[in-house]
């Protein structure tokens, strides 16, 4: 056991490398930063006209999701009355 370090070095090194492993910065996904910076940019420009903008454009017409719902409720509605269609003409020629 002449070459072997004492009990409590072992234990010591597995700390120092702990503390040194949480000192590291914490990495940001692309995510994360794009998301803090839009939160840093409403509250340094949090004034009522970009707020009614931001709402606006959120609630209203222009609104992706918006958009995407009613154009996904209009193609459901053709294909629906396409279908109607369809049954109607194979319902006259079974007569």
């Amino acid at each position: 056991a002449a070459g072997a370090p004492p009990a409590g070095a072992t234990r010591k090194a597995g700390v120092d490398d702990l503390l040194k492993e949480m000192s590291k910065p914490e990495k940001l996904s692309t995510m994360s930063k794009t998301s803090a910076d839009w939160d840093l940019f409403k509250s340094k420009n949090a004034d009522a006209e970009l707020k009614e903008q931001l709402e606006t454009s959120a609630a209203g017409n222009e609104a992706y999701l918006v958009k995407k719902d009613f154009l996904d409720r209009v193609d459901r509605r053709r294909f629906e009355l396409e279908k109607a269609e369809r049954d109607r003409e194979r319902a006259q020629r079974g007569k």
